[in-house]
């Protein structure tokens, strides 16, 4: 499973040294975030020269609201009634090929609402949106957003419903992304992340491509169902998809400005205020960073001083947490789908293991914390092991 880069808020250098650390990256753009006249074309050709490749997402997740900075792009609709909501919509994909042939994307992201139920209109106009961009494509790959309200996932019922309307879409492949339920940045609902691991695995077995846009370390059972490539960020709202960034309010602007440590074997991130109380615990070391993900950018906090008054800085933060969720989503798949699963089971099992001895010292991650997400986690495998595994063995 691929690991992609989601471009957010103050991104555009730490993409750009991350494809080079990395020996190329594909980045996601945000129209959000880059300047559509005089930065969009020269952030692509400079990733190019870095190995790296980009995506280009319309952001069209909420046509009629006002965001300020997506309003300054030519194919935002310039009325509160739009087009893209009933499907016929051909001039607006004539000017995101143009912007794609122009940035020479991997691929053209097709825009679409966010929708609360799947239901016949919904299905229809994702159709007719494929098959208008197909004729001005001119032979680029599709991509289909499948962009879904917090409580669709919680239904199994939607979750076919949405694969076999896609089995009608004259696409490439599904780029989905999808609100959480409950505002919580970890999901604890099991049936959600097995609904999501289901529809990767339905879309996938239709031969279409698959790519998880806002993601976190949550997501990393997608590589069972052969899911090709997980986006992630640098803030919590490219690492979680809210349908409220896309529209301005007073208080815009990234917020959680504290700086975080991920610990992966404990799928967990810490304040760096609870590093400090376990370097005062002896437990410190628990914590560091596993070799095969070592990383110039949280080496100082295992340095023997006080992790506090080390010199551990927020785009250091992003940068760890983005190297080592590359690395977690590179090795997930494996070869066999029954390696793949079980790996998943001894990756959870690990953390659960190490979170209990730290958990044990008072040394927590509040909200971060991976310690019950264990669980939630290790029930949708076991949902989605049953239903699909032995489809998912015999398709390897």
């Amino acid at each position: 499973m691929k690991f992609y880069l989601q471009m957010g808020h103050g991104m555009q250098t730490m993409c750009r040294d991350l494809s080079t650390a990395w020996d190329g990256v594909t980045v996601i753009l945000s129209p959000q975030n880059i300047c559509p006249t005089n930065k969009l074309l020269p952030f692509a050709e400079s990733m190019r020269k870095l190995s790296g490749k980009v995506l280009f997402d319309p952001q069209l997740y909420a046509p009629r609201n006002y965001q300020k900075n997506l309003q300054k792009h030519d194919y935002w609709p310039q009325s509160g009634i739009t087009n893209i909501e009933s499907g016929d919509c051909s001039d607006l994909l004539a000017k995101l090929a143009v912007i794609n042939a122009t940035i020479v994307s991997e691929a053209l992201i097709l825009p679409s609402g966010v929708i609360n139920r799947i239901d016949e209109r919904w299905g229809n106009v994702q159709r007719t949106i494929a098959d208008q961009a197909r004729k001005v494509a001119n032979g680029q790959r599709l991509l289909l957003t499948v962009a879904l309200g917090k409580d669709v996932l919680s239904d199994d019922s939607q979750v076919e419903v949405i694969v076999q309307y896609a089995e009608r879409w004259d696409v490439d492949g599904i780029y989905i992304v999808s609100e959480h339920p409950e505002r919580h940045y970890l999901v604890d609902k099991p049936i959600w992340i097995a609904n999501l691991m289901s529809l990767v695995a339905g879309i996938k077995r239709l031969g279409k491509e698959v790519i998880v846009g806002y993601a976190n370390h949550q997501m990393l059972p997608l590589a069972m169902a052969k899911c090709d490539a997980v986006a992630a960020g640098n803030f919590l709202n490219v690492r979680w998809f809210q349908p409220e960034h896309f529209k301005t309010t007073d208080s815009d602007g990234p917020s959680r400005r504290t700086t975080w440590y991920y610990c992966p074997q404990a799928l967990s991130e810490f304040k760096v205020t609870y590093l400090d109380v376990a370097h005062r615990a002896g437990t410190l070391g628990i914590m560091a960073t596993p070799k095969q993900m070592a990383n110039e950018y949280s080496t100082v906090l295992f340095s023997g001083a006080m992790p506090s008054s080390t010199n551990y800085k927020e785009g250091d933060s992003f940068k760890h947490y983005l190297h080592c969720l590359r690395i977690q989503c590179e090795s997930a798949s494996r070869s066999t789908y029954a390696e793949t699963r079980n790996s998943q089971f001894a990756q959870l099992e690990t953390a659960a293991r190490i979170l209990g001895g730290l958990h044990d010292e008072r040394i927590k991650g509040q909200d971060r914390d991976f310690g019950e997400i264990c669980d939630v986690n290790e029930a949708a495998v076991q949902i989605f092991d049953k239903e699909f595994g032995f489809a998912m063995a015999q398709e390897w």
